[in-house]
């Protein structure tokens, strides 16, 4: 089954190999455009399940957010029970927007195992002998072709319509609030922190420890 998928989309991936003429330029030419091919559809990957989780990736960093800015907001105030109580929230909310980070980042690679296994299956067999390192295969040159253009991908996706059309929406699903820091408010004069800013933080707090007790 996987092999059959492999040479179905065989002609796709091999025709930039046959392109340049000569057997390194192509070598080269392909490993870029498989890397390519699995960076856009990885990227791709990635929006449609941000977008498909959208109200709980928004949920996630607007607390985040939210909590970060009061916790800032009552140590500028010398305000202790309110900065620990919104903090300790803050802190969760970074964990669980980190570890939600690492899903979707994993949901953009997978396409990358997919080249590797076709290289593998149209290369098999195929090794170049390097200094140092011996015989390799067309893979163990995939991997830092595939970071590279990768990293090239991400400094070029503001000029890209569609995937800077992706960004706005994720900065709009998200909201308008930034995170702040300590400078922020030193720069500036901040109004004072509400004062049902500790009830709300240890509500939120009181009401979670309830739920994971459940």
């Amino acid at each position: 089954m996987v092999s059959e998928f492999y040479a179905f989309i065989d002609p796709v991936l091999i025709a930039a190999f046959r392109l340049p003429g000569n057997e390194y330029l192509g070598l080269a030419l392909g490993l870029v455009w498989v890397s390519l091919l699995a960076t856009v559809l990885g990227e791709l990957c990635m929006a449609g399940v941000y977008f498909f989780n959208r109200r709980h990736f928004a949920e996630m960093r607007q607390e985040m957010v939210r909590h970060n800015n009061l916790s800032i907001r009552a140590l500028g105030f010398k305000d202790k029970a309110s900065y620990k109580a919104c903090n300790s929230i803050a802190n969760e909310e970074f964990g669980r927007n980190f570890f939600s980070g690492i899903a979707l980042f994993a949901s953009s690679v997978w396409p990358a195992f997919f080249g590797m296994g076709w290289l593998d299956y149209r290369f098999h067999g195929v090794g170049f002998d390097l200094p140092l390192m011996g015989m390799v295969g067309t893979g163990f040159l995939f991997v830092p072709t595939y970071i590279v253009t990768r990293i090239a991908f991400h400094k070029a996706k503001p000029w890209l319509p569609l995937f800077s059309a992706i960004k706005r929406k994720i900065a709009e699903n998200e909201g308008d609030e930034e995170m702040i820091t300590y400078m922020d408010i030193v720069k500036k004069e901040e109004e004072p922190v509400d004062t049902g800013t500790t009830e709300e933080c240890a509500d939120a707090r009181s009401s979670r420890g309830a739920s994971s007790r459940a």
